[in-house]
C-alpha cells in the first residue's frame, strides 16, 4: 500500500465487505463553506430548472410552489469552481483507489431537505436507476455540508447488500412521473446502520448498497452534495430487465427534451466535452454504445 493512499488496507477491506464507508474530515472546512454557499445560491435562483437539471425529487414539479425536496443534477455545469477544489481531487483519488485507475466522474447531485418537512428518501440501490444493459463498477460519495444526524436525515446502509443482485424496485405509489425509486423486495431492514457525520465528513457507497435517509425533522435545512464515480460500464444486453424503468418519465425530462430542441443539446455537449476521456478506448466505446442505445433502444 502506497503511503499516499487515502484509505488504509483495513478501510478498503471494510468497503469491499460492507459496501460503504464513513470518513470524517474529507473536505476542508473552508471548502465546505464554499460548496454550501454555492449550492444554496443555485437552489435559491432555481438555476437549471428550465433545462430539467433542477426539480422536485419527491413530487411533481409545480413552478408556482416551493419544491418539497429540491434537487439539482450536475451543478458543476453552472458553478465550475466546484471541481476546482481539494475535495474533488481527494474524491477522485479515493475513487481510483477503490474502482481502478480509469475511474472518472460520472455525475453530481445536490439535495436540499427543507427544515421540519423534508421527506425521507426511500430505501434503494443506485444501480436500479441505471440501464440493465450494462455492467457497472460505480460508487457515490455523499458529503455533509452541515452536521448530518438521524434528526435531519443522515445516510443509513444495509451492510453487505453490495454483494447481492439488484433487487426489485418500484415508483412510489406506482407513479412513474416521480423521481424516486423504492426497493420493494424483502431485505433485513433491522440491520440498518446510521452514519452521522460532521461537516466535511462523507460516506462512500457501492452502487448496489441499499441505503436510505430519513425525514428532516430538525429546524434547519439539510444539504448534501454527491459525487458519482465509475469506470467504463461494460455493454452486456439482454442479461436482465428492470421493469420499473419502463414507461418512467418525469417533468424534468420533458423540460430537458424541450430545451434540447431549442438548441440546448449543443450546450449540453460542450459542457460535457472537457470531462470526456477521448484518449481512452474503453470510455469512447461506452459513450458511443450509450448514445446509440438511447437513439435506438432494443
Amino acid at each position: 500500500m502506497e503511503e499516499t493512499s487515502l484509505l488504509s488496507e483495513a478501510e478498503t477491506a471494510r468497503y469491499r465487505d460492507q459496501g460503504y464507508l464513513a470518513l470524517q474530515d474529507m473536505c476542508p472546512q473552508d471548502e465546505v463553506g464554499y460548496i454550501r454557499r454555492t449550492l444554496l445560491e443555485l437552489f435559491a435562483n432555481k438555476t437549471g430548472y428550465n433545462e430539467g437539471a433542477q426539480y422536485d425529487f419527491i413530487s411533481r414539479d409545480d413552478p408556482s410552489k416551493p419544491a418539497k425536496f429540491p434537487s439539482l443534477h450536475d451543478p458543476r455545469h453552472y458553478a465550475p469552481g466546484l471541481l476546482k477544489t481539494t475535495y474533488h481531487e481527494r474524491t477522485l483519488e479515493l475513487a481510483r483507489q477503490l474502482l481502478g485507475e480509469d475511474a472518472a466522474l460520472y455525475g453530481e447531485h445536490a439535495l436540499l431537505k427543507p427544515a421540519l418537512v423534508g421527506p425521507e428518501t426511500p430505501w434503494h440501490q443506485d444501480e436500479a436507476f441505471r440501464s440493465p444493459d450494462f455492467v457497472y463498477n460505480e460508487l457515490s460519495i455523499w458529503l455533509a455540508l452541515q452536521p448530518a444526524t438521524l434528526e435531519n436525515g443522515c445516510m443509513q446502509f444495509i451492510p453487505g447488500s453490495n454483494k447481492g443482485q439488484v433487487l426489485e424496485h418500484r415508483s412510489p405509489g406506482g407513479d412513474k412521473t416521480l423521481h424516486p425509486l423504492e426497493c420493494c423486495a424483502d431485505f433485513p431492514r433491522h440491520q440498518a446502520v446510521a452514519e452521522p457525520l460532521q461537516p466535511g465528513g462523507c460516506t462512500v457507497h457501492d452502487a448496489r448498497t441499499l441505503h436510505f435517509t430519513g425525514a428532516n425533522t430538525s429546524p434547519q435545512p439539510r444539504l448534501a452534495y454527491i459525487l458519482i464515480y465509475n469506470t467504463p460500464p461494460v455493454y452486456k444486453p439482454g442479461r436482465r430487465e428492470f421493469p420499473w424503468l419502463e414507461g418512467r418519465w418525469t417533468d424534468s425530462q420533458t423540460r430537458k427534451k424541450e430545451w434540447h430542441r431549442r438548441g440546448g443539446l449543443a450546450v449540453d455537449v460542450m459542457r460535457r466535452l472537457p470531462g470526456a476521456r477521448l484518449t481512452s478506448p474503453r470510455w469512447v466505446a461506452w459513450a458511443t454504445i450509450r448514445a446509440v442505445s438511447k437513439v435506438w433502444p432494443r
